[in-house]
């Protein structure tokens, strides 16, 4: 994967936790750095940071979209944002999703951030 794609895919994975109201706190987080710092360094190309704004979730699109500006404002050699990058993959694989099987239980909770007060009578 070049660095454009790796940005590309950070972008749209974002994107997608985004938009399927998914993300944690962590990963919008690291979705906003990522697009900090593309806009710090697209400065000049109002359209390609219009497009820091899109929910597109699909990487080749992004590829399309704004990889020569990426890679002509030298975004794929900076550091901050390929490290940027990867801690938004990160952070997106690191929020997966749980497979849970229980039986005869009460009083179960799955998930992040739950509160819950139970009281059982029998």
């Amino acid at each position: 994967m070049s660095e454009i794609e790796l940005i590309s895919a950070a972008l749209a994975t974002g994107a997608l936790a985004g938009a399927a109201g998914v993300a944690s706190d962590t990963v919008r987080d690291a979705h906003a750095k990522l697009c900090e710092l593309l806009r710090t360094r697209l400065v000049g190309r109002p359209a390609a940071r219009q497009a820091l704004d899109s929910t597109e979730q699909n990487p080749d699109r992004w590829v399309a979209a704004i990889g020569s500006d990426l890679a002509e404002v030298g975004a794929d050699q900076d550091a901050d944002v390929l490290a940027a990058a990867r801690a938004l993959l990160e952070a997106a694989q690191s929020h997966g999703h749980r497979r849970v099987n229980i039986t005869h239980s009460k009083g179960i909770v799955v998930g992040d951030g739950n509160r819950n007060h139970f009281t059982f009578n029998g």
